[in-house]
């Protein structure tokens, strides 16, 4: 009996969405009106990509010569664990618990290419993620491993991504920066920059100096 009277409620359906077709052939100049509504919902579709487009653009910065993107300074809690403070040059602070020996920080640029970058149009970066690393494989395969995002996740879509996949955008670049592994060590200071070929960390302190000297 229930399937009866599904099949029915489809049945009712089915007629209403056929009058309805019919109703709508039978006007002049139905085509028109369709073309019109198809057009519009073309170019809200466009509109919402351009939107996101720019939100996403809009979270990358320029990169002129060598730019100080971040510092980092470090705190023990334990063997193997630090609490690494990350501070953007617009003053932005960021705590993040890092397991390991050695921290590492990476960066998405984009580059541009051909006539845009002779015109004047700046390489942009946005930081991507924080990642600890431990110096003995068997820590690596076996101890916990911490990775943090640096910048929130994009709108609808990967930019970056999107330009590093795609064969139809010669004039622009998606390249991948990463600073080298460095130790980290309590009260270590480093300062992280970011040039055209990636990312520059440098000890700022006598403490950073000794652990990266002891590392090599």
């Amino acid at each position: 009996m229930q399937y009866e009277w599904i099949a029915g409620i489809f049945v009712i359906s089915c007629i209403a969405f056929l009058i309805v077709g019919i109703v709508t052939l039978a006007k002049k100049q139905w085509f028109l009106a369709w073309l019109r509504g198809t057009l519009g919902f073309l170019c809200l579709l466009v509109a919402v990509g351009f939107g996101l487009l720019s939100i996403n653009i809009f979270s990358y910065q320029n990169l002129v010569s060598e730019t100080p993107v971040a510092t980092i300074s470090f705190e023990r809690n334990k063997s193997q664990e630090f609490n690494a403070r990350v501070v953007l040059p617009q003053g932005d602070e960021r705590l993040f618990r890092v397991t390991g020996d050695l921290w590492q920080v990476d960066a998405k640029m984009i580059k541009w290419e051909g006539v845009f970058s002779a015109l004047g149009f700046q390489p942009g970066y946005k930081l991507d993620r924080l990642q600890g690393r431990y110096i003995a494989l068997e820590d690596e395969r076996e101890l916990e491993r911490t990775v943090y995002a640096l910048s929130e996740p994009d709108i609808g879509f990967d930019v970056w991504e999107a330009i590093q996949s795609s064969q139809w955008l010669p004039w622009v670049d998606a390249a991948y920066g990463s600073a080298t592994y460095l130790p980290m060590a309590d009260g270590a200071i480093f300062s992280i920059s970011l040039t055209y070929s990636g990312l520059v960390a440098r000890p700022m302190n006598e403490r950073a100096e000794v652990a990266v000297n002891d590392w090599h």
